[in-house]
């Protein structure tokens, strides 16, 4: 009996590895702008507005001042959480009614500084005073004033927790059989928060 389930199980867990379906990595060559240590000195904030009902993902949003002026207009971007720009704003390219782009961080001016890393369907939070960052598919870590602080050089790089990440320059995404994104790497290293590879 032991035999016949030990077989069920190998031949279960190489249907599994065997259904992978890899993903493609996107190259891209998209401008970035990086954020000067002038440009973490907090001016007036603005606040996100909608002409829709509710301030909610996926609805047209800009930018206000206190005095109600308009410095980021109607027409390029959707809400993605950002109800307060202080620094950046995470958005989502909206060039019309009908599409949706990318999933950005853009400063006062329109820059776009990187693109957004998801988690749980939104923008992904702050660990360790560092989030994920991507830039032309490659991963980095950018700090609250949306300045680059760990280049995005790696294919895959894990949330930092006691001041450390995983990270890998060598790395394969795939869908399980859930659909879910996993990761898989036979290199992975820690680095600290400067960078710099750990032993």
């Amino acid at each position: 009996m032991k035999i016949r389930q030990i077989t069920i199980l190998i031949f279960t867990l190489s249907i599994a590895f065997s259904c992978k379906k890899y993903i493609e990595k996107e190259t891209t060559d998209y401008k970035y702008f990086d954020q000067a240590i002038p440009d973490t000195v907090s001016t007036d904030k603005l606040e996100a507005v909608t002409d829709e009902e509710y301030l909610e993902y996926g609805v047209r949003v800009a930018y206000v001042n206190e005095n109600n002026d308009t410095i980021i207009p109607f027409g390029k971007y959707a809400f993605y959480g950002t109800d307060t720009l202080e620094f950046y704003a995470n958005v989502i390219e909206h060039p019309n009614d009908s599409t949706y782009g990318r999933q950005i961080a853009i400063d006062r001016n329109q820059n776009i500084l990187f693109d957004i890393v998801m988690f749980d369907n939104g923008p992904e939070p702050f660990n360790d005073g560092l989030t994920r960052v991507l830039r032309n598919g490659k991963m980095g870590y950018a700090n609250k004033f949306g300045q680059i602080v760990i280049p995005c050089k790696y294919d895959y790089a894990k949330w930092f927790e006691n001041g450390k990440a995983e990270v890998t320059f060598n790395a394969k995404e795939f869908l399980d059989l859930d659909e879910h994104r996993r990761v898989e790497s036979d290199e992975w290293f820690e680095i600290d928060k400067k960078g710099k590879k750990l032993k």
